[in-house]
């Protein structure tokens, strides 16, 4: 039976391949990989000395820290005009960091240091301390805060304005997410102050009617304001056309469906006050 040996490095391991092939295991061993077989009959004290050697050797792998990547903050804390200092040079710093418990890592960066020298360095700030959050990463956490606040308060303000308008799901918006109280919420909609005195399953019932009066005024005010407008350029473009045909001496045209919509709209507005004060009712 072979003795299995795994190294730290493939070149480690056929460094031993080539140095005693005598003692390699032609049948278990494969130098695609980093574990040597050695013979059965390998000498004892070159069995110890392999696996001294390996042993050593995954130390040292599982000991690389990697990198980790960098925030904004961290970017600006960083002089990268020292001698040594670059992106890479600071993510790996920032893995030490990671590993020995060091948040406050920038504070101990040294531009003339290397990655492997900055290991020392980080590993006292750990046993020191060093995890407290410094002022940078503060900052970084306050303007996140502030952002987060501002954002909420940009979605409930867009919400309320939804509200005015009638639409319940903004309404409800406001009370799950902004904690606007339920008489918030109705004086934003514009019910009279006695509809209190309404409870139960008609309390319901009125508030969503005056999500949808809410929602038609909207309508209204939107399509009368299309109107106006759409009325103004029509007969802009109605006068246009006539001038233009005086300049060549034709007469001018008399534009039968601006007249016809235009008595349409006046007929509409003479009978849009069915009630005084709009005190409508239903008819039964």
């Amino acid at each position: 039976m072979s003795e299995a040996v795994e190294f730290g490095e493939k070149p480690a391991a056929d460094a031993y391949r080539d140095e005693f092939p005598e003692h390699i295991c032609s049948v278990d061993d494969d130098r695609r990989f980093k574990t040597v077989h050695f013979t059965s009959d390998t000498p004892e004290w070159l069995l110890d000395q392999a696996r001294a050697q390996a042993d050593e050797g995954r130390a040292a792998r599982e000991d690389t820290t990697g990198q980790a990547d960098l925030t904004e903050g961290e970017r600006d804390r960083i002089d990268f005009s020292d001698p040594r200092a670059s992106v890479p040079w600071a993510r790996s710093i920032k893995a030490l960091a990671e590993k020995y418990g060091v948040s406050d890592w920038t504070s101990y960066v040294d531009g003339t240091l290397t990655v492997d020298e900055h290991r020392q360095v980080m590993e006292e700030a750990g046993q020191e301390g060093g995890g407290a959050r410094d002022d940078g990463d503060q900052r970084d956490a306050e303007r996140e805060r502030q952002a987060a606040a501002r954002e909420q308060a940009e979605g409930c303000d867009h919400a309320r304005d939804h509200c005015e308008h009638g639409d319940p799901d903004a309404c409800e918006y406001l009370q799950n997410a902004c904690g606007y109280e339920e008489d918030e919420v109705s004086s934003i909609l514009g019910e009279p102050e006695d509809s209190g005195e309404i409870t139960g399953d008609a309390a319901g019932a009125l508030a969503r009617t005056w999500g949808g009066y809410k929602a038609a005024i909207a309508r209204f005010e939107r399509e009368l304001a299309d109107i106006e407008e759409a009325k103004a350029h029509a007969e802009q473009a109605a006068a246009s056309i006539n001038a233009i045909r005086d300049e060549h001496g034709q007469d001018a045209m008399q534009f039968d469906r601006l007249e016809e919509l235009t008595d349409d709209l006046q007929t509409v507005a003479e009978g849009a006050h069915d009630h005084e004060g709009h005190i409508e009712l239903i008819d039964t």
